[in-house]
């Protein structure tokens, strides 16, 4: 936001210098980015009149003149603009002149022709973006005067950056008000007066909100018989301060007063709004509008104020080309309203269109300013076009603005600022800023913002505002007495952090994802809970709150291959989302991704894949570390996964996760096709609740272990992990049952599978007999055949 000095001094008394006055609104939150003094790079500038005029006798192109500065002898310089003639009065760069950019005037010789200055456009003066020709000058500007002094180029330029939160401090009256709070000084607000004749306005226009929800209040006004013209010089001069170019006196007027007050206006050609009717309303399905920009845009759904047949300009955005403002023009209609800020932020983002008017309608006007705003661009209209003010204005106002009542706990005030500042203080602070104070005493208060300072809704927003005006400098470094005690992790963290740290131990990789995929994931990975959708995503492909972590880890998996990683073994560690009745349900999940095989090394010169067994391994290896014992593993269900190389981790009836390689088809959705991929999914949620941190020691038991191995010829269809278990709980001499092979083919009937396990049996009050070996094998040989239907291999 720019902020012309001169211009600023309107309305509060400033005393301070530059320097002062920077230091003064960046301390109380509005930082300057930049400041330009005007005319610092214009001395040994003047106004000259060309005396003599004439072809360059080396060239077609370029013009010898005898320019007259007020000396006794005219200056030789040679132009190449084309727009100059004799007699003309022009601006002067003679010798020693240091322009814009360290451009440097000195003697010279162009075309073997000696030059002792330079005529100057607004470009080379750093005034303005024409560079198509020299500056010429009205006939009555003074020989010899510099020319900084004649254009009145003495003001201070600030370049603020103004948060989002703060759209009062878009206009010069904002930051007035500021700086008057900060000294304790008086706002002088515009005055003016509106002469309107007799006839009524709502007798030939007719106004009519049809889309309440987006525009909260509109206001109009007619004149008739305006002159558009040139504006004047003083408007002009405001106008560029702002870095705009001037058009003609009605939109000056409707810029400058948007500058003075943060508010945009709008301006139509009266003649082109058909039957005198105004519309706010959404725009019809295949409606157009040529911009003032000369974009034809597609208005489908987007709020327009229209006539009775067609849109005249996008609300709050950008008029349209048609009803604009012309030489031609004689009688206008004058729109200010308030449209809602988040429509807006909508259609600008939509359409592609920036501009100062779409700029502070989504951030927000003053919603009750509208009548004063609309009166001062009239007055300032009627000052410099003339015309005649028709009747009252038109105020449709269907819901008025509520005020804000905030409870101001002065005590616990004191407490946060770490100072005793007096209630009274207090008091004048925030009626400096512009609030009311409804009841004060010596520890509470009752604070009503005005309307333009919505951003004020809770205590902790007047904190801001009394300190940031009391002054940050005024308030001494105290350091807090408290008692300082170590803090405890909240249970959800420390379980994700420890098992961070688990699974970085036992030799996999963490990744981090954003929380947010692809929608197109509830299809892929056949997610039949209810998931949520991101309303105003990043990208499309960040559009729903993941509900597992498999699609996040199966894309890194695909990322690296195709960056040429040969070894995948990868982890994360992560909330996942669900639709609940209220808000969202929010689990722990933990997942474990290997691809690829180990690197080929010296004594690895054929590393084998990454397999089924290797995922297993780390699954367990983790469900031991975190304390979690008595589960068993199912062949699993879950179309995700290949139906023979995964499981489910089940604790009693209860599924914590699954593990395994995924199901072809989701390999080949997701393009991993390199190498096969291996995902284990838990939910760390349900987990917790059977890990155990209890450990048990057992004194070394001194007696030897004895081991057998069996062979067992299986139907196809039986699991083995359930006979190892029953196997296990079949006999307290058992320690351990280890499977060690499984085969198939010549010598083994179809449908059928050899499994080899070993057991290990030791007695740890004595020495195992060779009759208790004889009796734990019948008895697991009595479970093979009986519960399995298995048979001894011969």
């Amino acid at each position: 936001m720019l902020i012309s000095l001169e211009w600023l001094k309107e309305y509060v008394d400033i005393k301070e210098d530059i320097k002062e006055l920077e230091n003064a609104l960046t301390m109380i939150g509005q930082e300057v980015e930049a400041i330009t003094v005007q005319g610092k790079d214009l001395d040994h500038v003047v106004i000259g009149k060309i005396v003599e005029y004439g072809k360059h006798p080396n060239s077609d192109k370029l013009t010898l003149t005898k320019v007259d500065v007020g000396e006794e002898e005219p200056l030789q310089i040679v132009c190449g603009a084309p727009n100059h003639k004799l007699g003309d009065k022009v601006i002067v760069a003679r010798i020693g002149a240091v322009l814009p950019g360290n451009f440097k005037i000195a003697k010279s010789k162009i075309r073997d022709v000696e030059s002792y200055g330079m005529l100057c456009s607004e470009v080379e003066l750093g005034l303005g973006s024409n560079a198509d020709g020299i500056v010429i000058l009205p006939e009555d500007a003074p020989i010899g005067e510099e020319y900084r002094k004649y254009a009145k180029l003495n003001d201070v330029i600030f370049e603020l950056e103004i948060t989002p939160n703060r759209p009062d401090c878009l206009s010069h009256i904002g930051i007035a008000r500021e700086i008057a709070a900060y000294y304790g000084r008086k706002v002088k607000y515009p005055s003016f007066d509106v002469f309107e004749t007799l006839e009524d306005v709502s007798n030939n226009v007719k106004i009519e909100i049809e889309d309440k929800e987006r525009c909260k209040r509109f206001a109009g006004r007619v004149m008739r018989n305006v002159t558009v013209k040139e504006s004047p010089e003083w408007l002009k001069r405001r106008i560029k301060a702002m870095g705009l170019n001037p058009v003609n006196n009605i939109v000056d007027a409707t810029n400058f007063v948007m500058f003075e007050y943060n508010q945009p206006i709008h301006t139509y050609d009266l003649s082109k709004i058909n039957d005198m009717t105004i519309v706010v309303r959404a725009a019809k399905e295949g409606e157009k509008l040529v911009t003032l920009m000369g974009d034809e845009l597609d208005l489908n759904g987007e709020l327009v104020i229209a006539d009775s047949e067609k849109p005249l300009s996008i609300a709050g955005v950008m008029g349209g080309l048609e009803s604009g403002i012309t030489d031609e023009t004689k009688d206008i209609f004058i729109e200010v309203a308030y449209f809602t800020p988040e429509n807006i932020r909508k259609t600008g983002k939509k359409l592609g269109i920036t501009s100062e008017s779409g700029y502070r309608n989504e951030r927000g006007t003053d919603i009750e300013n509208v009548p004063e705003v609309l009166d001062r661009v009239t007055s300032l209209i009627y000052e410099i076009a003339d015309g005649n003010i028709v009747g009252k204005a038109k105020d449709i106002y269907p819901i008025k603005f509520t005020k804000v009542e905030i409870p101001l706990d002065i005590k616990k005030f004191r407490k946060f600022m770490g100072k005793d500042i007096e209630a009274q203080e207090v008091a004048r602070i925030l009626t400096n800023l512009g609030l009311e104070i409804k009841a004060i005493g010596q520890e509470t208060a009752v604070v009503i913002p005005p309307s333009y300072r919505k951003d004020l809704t809770r205590s902790a927003d007047l904190y801001e505002e009394i300190i940031r005006m009391y002054g940050f400098e005024n308030i001494e470094n105290k350091m807090p007495v408290e008692d300082i005690t170590a803090g405890v992790k909240a249970e959800p963290i420390r379980l994700m952090d420890d098992s961070k740290r688990i699974l970085a131990k036992i030799g996999l990789q963490e990744v981090i994802n954003y929380s947010f995929i692809d929608k197109v994931a509830k299809d892929i990975l056949h997610i039949e809970d209810e998931v949520i959708m991101i309303k105003n995503p990043i990208a499309e492909t960040m559009s729903m709150m993941r509900p597992v972590l498999m699609w996040s880890v199966l894309n890194n998996i695909k990322e690296n291959l195709n960056r040429n990683q040969d070894s995948i073994k990868i982890f994360e560690v992560a909330k996942v989302f669900k639709k609940a009745e209220e808000l969202a349900q929010e689990d722990i999940h933990v997942a474990i991704g290997i691809c690829g095989r180990e690197a080929r090394t010296l004594w690895n010169a054929k590393p084998e894949a990454y397999d089924f067994y290797m995922l297993k391994g780390y699954v367990e290896e983790y469900l031991e570390l975190v304390g979690v014992k008595k589960y068993k593993l199912e062949r699993t269900t879950n179309s995700n996964f290949h139906p023979g190389r995964a499981a489910d981790i089940k604790i009693g009836k209860v599924v914590v996760g699954t593990f395994g390689e995924i199901h072809p088809d989701l390999a080949e959705n997701m393009d991993i096709t390199k190498e096969r991929a291996y995902i284990a999914e838990l939910n760390l949620t349900i987990l917790k609740q059977y890990m155990s941190k209890k450990f048990k020691y057992e004194r070394i038991v001194k007696y030897p272990e004895v081991t057998r191995d069996l062979a067992i010829v299986l139907d196809d269809s039986v699991l083995v992990g359930d006979m190892i278990d029953m196997i296990k709980k079949s006999s307290d001499f058992i320690e351990l049952v280890e499977l060690f092979d499984i085969y198939k083919g010549e010598h083994i009937e179809a449908g059928k599978k050899s499994v080899a396990i070993s057991l290990t049996l030791r007695n740890k009050v004595g020495t195992l007999k060779e009759e208790d070996i004889n009796k734990v094998i019948d008895k697991v040989l009595n479970i093979i055949r009986t519960k399995f239907a298995g048979e001894i291999r011969q």
